[in-house]
């Protein structure tokens, strides 16, 4: 994916931008150089990427304020009015305050940014081991694999503690199924065997026959109770008839006795009753229409019926006796087709199975008549019972196997859980063993590479010293706990921390921590080395700056802020490949105006100004060309190991530079200069001579005497052209010889000559001639 470039940095009332400030980005350019003095405000621009990208700021850390955050904001303004903002593209990041919370917009594209300061350098080398653990722990945290070891050991210290109760399970299980052996006396010689046998064998039959039997059994005992039923029925019916002939023979003799007629009467009496106990206001007889005798009809009728009171009795029982025997007689009825339906029941049940020889069953059929019925059911009045035996041994034979199979289904499966236990433990121990190295083996892969990045940082900066055998190792005694180690003469793995001179030391931190910001998505990390070189001694700064600006490349953006002079001098002479680098000079801050920019260009770049300006000052042009001069010649008498005359103070002027390129060696310099690709893709140089530019600055290089240092009596015999020409050469022979991206050629790699980063320049010879 491609990163796109930073375009701006606006700080506002953040630490020393009093006054909103914005800082530009160069298209392009990976790494910005901050220059200033100390109090120019460089903290203050690396405190705005901290805040923005970690919503914090660490430069106040470890300075006895406690709680730092109300002194993030500037002199005489609120927290609220803080404001961060990065322009990238077309996406603008802004960091603010609110309520007493960083809070960043949008938070889902927050910048990753990583700080280094010169107090932190020292930091993770002489942290405690557990804090330099979590400095790494993002690059090797296997904590999941971890916990799936230790699942595994929990795992095999389970199964290898129940393997001894296991055996005794199955010791137990067996012991089971001996008894089922033993319990139907022995048969076969291996009860495991004879219960494989048995527990094989299909006995839902007899579940089936069980079943049959009780349904068999039932509608013998309704066929029982329907004879019991119609036998008290056919009693009771004989009962009833006897009562109702008694009763017969009394209303017999009751209406002997009474005159003929009597019961006519009796019943024109009792209509009489009901007629009058309706009509109880009457004015004559209803019968014989008389008024006469109208009074007193009802006390008379009621008279006459009380002497017929014993016959109407006799009636009344001989009337309820006979009604009862028509009952009596259904309900025989009724139970004898009861009971023929009862006994067909008991032959359909009876034929509905095929019973095995042993059931026993009636040898005719049921019969329906309530006295051969009664001789039938005494005939097989033992039967029930068989049945019930028959089924409650089938019922007894099933469950045995039942028991038996789920005895053996038990010995069985624990058999094969233990023999997979067996077998299961080697190789689970194999698979923890196998975690174990796989997890150590990626730990110790990773540590050893950053150990690896970090040792080779450190031997660009201190080459050939014998210091860069730099191990990170994890102790297996104590968890997450890192030990920083190094050989130093013949203490091997030793804490360099006992060893190390303070500049080794810092160089080691601030190699440790590009190390480990390589390492965690550099492409997409915003990398801050805030004043890193201040502690770096004097011989190693130069290698320390050239590896810091190779490694910079790696980062999506790299902020380095310095007041390291030299650096600053090397831009300007373009010593440094400084074609992927922004110089960025900080003016001394105010409290009015706050942080500021002081315009700087390379000397190259200025000469080529002052040599456009209309009309060109040839005292300015001849005095910058000079000092160019000088560099340029520093460098080839330095690369070709050239005579110069020594001087106390090391510094030497055109006349010492100059003269040192012999003749043989002017003649042998030259330069090809890469200016295009042909059509196969392979490079087309010019190949350009540096002695005619010698020969011409030779001759005019008195014009820097005249013109750029002090008055001679000279200057009245040279003209300004010579000022102006000077200039010019001096501009040619600096833009044949460097790269105004990559710098001067310094690498040697191919063997026959000097080339720049990408062979843009190459300098011929390698080596001086003799």
């Amino acid at each position: 994916m491609k990163t796109i470039s930073l375009e701006t940095l606006t700080i506002e009332y953040l630490r020393g931008s009093v006054v909103p400030f914005t800082l530009s980005f160069e298209r392009g350019r990976k790494l910005t150089l901050i220059y200033g003095e100390n109090g120019t405000g460089k903290t203050t621009i690396c405190d705005a990427f901290e805040f923005l990208g970690k919503g914090t700021i660490g430069s106040l850390d470890n300075r006895g304020l406690g709680r730092t955050i109300p002194y993030w904001h500037s002199l005489g303004k609120k927290a609220t009015d803080v404001r961060v903002a990065l322009k990238v593209g077309d996406v603008t990041h802004a960091a603010k305050f609110q309520k007493g919370t960083v809070v960043v917009e949008p938070l889902e594209l927050r910048p990753r940014v990583e700080v280094l300061r010169r107090n932190q350098i020292l930091g993770l080398v002489e942290a405690r081991p557990a804090d330099r653990y979590s400095a790494i722990r993002r690059f090797i945290d296997v904590s999941q694999i971890e916990a799936s070891e230790e699942s595994l050991k929990t795992l095999i210290r389970d199964l290898e503690r129940n393997q001894s109760t296991s055996i005794a399970i199955i010791q137990e299980n067996k012991a089971a199924i001996e008894k089922f052996w033993e319990s139907v006396g022995n048969p076969g010689n291996d009860p495991i065997e004879w219960a494989e046998v048995e527990s094989k064998k299909d006995l839902s039959h007899l579940k089936v026959q069980a079943v049959a039997l009780r349904k068999l059994a039932a509608e013998y005992r309704r066929v029982s109770d329907a004879l019991q039923r119609l036998k008290t029925a056919s009693a009771a019916l004989t009962v009833e008839k006897s009562k109702a002939s008694t009763l017969s023979v009394a209303l017999d003799l009751a209406l002997e006795s009474e005159v003929r007629g009597t019961q006519e009467l009796l019943r024109i009496l009792e209509t009489a009753k009901a007629y009058l106990h309706t009509h109880q206001t009457i004015d004559k007889c209803p019968l014989c229409e008389s008024e006469e005798k109208v009074h007193g009809l009802m006390e008379r009728v009621d008279e006459r019926l009380d002497q017929f009171a014993g016959l109407q009795r006799a009636k009344r029982a001989k009337q309820e006796s006979d009604q009862s025997v028509l009952l009596a007689e259904k309900k025989r009825n009724d139970l004898q087709q009861d009971l023929e339906l009862i006994t067909g029941a008991f032959e359909a049940a009876k034929e509905a199975f095929s019973w095995s020889i042993e059931i026993k069953l009636p040898s005719n059929t049921c019969p329906n008549e309530e006295d051969s019925l009664e001789a039938w059911l005494r005939a097989n009045a033992d039967l029930p019972d068989s049945w019930e035996k028959v089924g409650q041994d089938g019922d007894e034979k099933r469950r045995f196997v039942d028991l038996l199979r789920e005895s053996l289904h038990t010995y069985r499966s624990n058999l094969d859980g233990q023999t997979n236990v067996d077998a299961l433990l080697p190789r689970l121990k194999r698979a923890l063993e196998i975690m174990v190295a796989e997890r150590r083996g990626f730990v110790d892969s990773v540590l050893e590479t950053i150990a690896s990045e970090v040792a080779r940082l450190y031997e660009i900066v201190h080459p050939g010293e014998g210091l860069n055998q730099i191990t990170l190792e994890l102790d297996d005694q104590r968890r997450a706990s890192l030990e920083i180690v190094a050989d130093f003469s013949l203490k091997q793995k030793a804490p360099p921390q006992a060893y190390y001179s303070q500049s080794h030391l810092d160089t080691l931190g601030l190699c440790i921590f590009l190390a480990l910001a390589a390492k965690d998505n550099p492409d997409q990390t915003i990398l801050v080395l805030d004043d890193v070189l201040a502690s770096i001694d004097e011989p190693h700064v130069e290698r320390l700056i050239e590896m810091l600006y190779i490694e910079a490349m790696k980062f999506r953006h790299c902020i380095i802020t310095t007041h390291y002079r030299p650096w600053k001098q090397k831009l300007r002479w373009g010593w440094l490949q400084n074609g992927q680098c922004q110089f960025v000079e900080l003016a001394k801050w105010s409290i009015e105006s706050g942080l500021g920019q002081i315009r700087s260009l390379p000397d190259v770049e200025r000469l080529r100004q002052l040599l456009d300006e209309t009309p060109p000052d040839p005292q300015l042009v001849c005095a910058k060309a000079g000092v160019i001069l000088e560099a340029t010649l520093d460098f080839l008498t330095t690369l070709y190991e050239c005579r110069v005359h020594r001087r106390a103070d090391g510094l030497y002027t055109l006349g010492d530079l100059l003269p040192a390129i012999d003749k043989k060696l002017k003649q042998a310099l030259r330069v090809e200069v890469l200016k295009e690709k042909d059509k196969e893709g392979k490079p087309v140089y010019e190949n350009t001579s540096l002695a005619p530019f010698l020969d011409e600055l030779t001759r005019i290089s008195q014009a820097r005497n005249v013109f750029g240092a002090h008055f001679s009596m000279i200057s009245f015999d040279l003209l300004e052209g010579d000022a102006i020409q000077f200039g010019l050469t001096v501009l040619s022979l600096a833009e044949v010889l460097t790269d105004p991206n990559v710098g001067w050629p310094r690498q040697s790699k191919s063997g026959s000559y000097w080339c720049t980063q990408g062979e843009t320049r190459r300098l011929h010879p390698l080596r001086q001639p003799q």
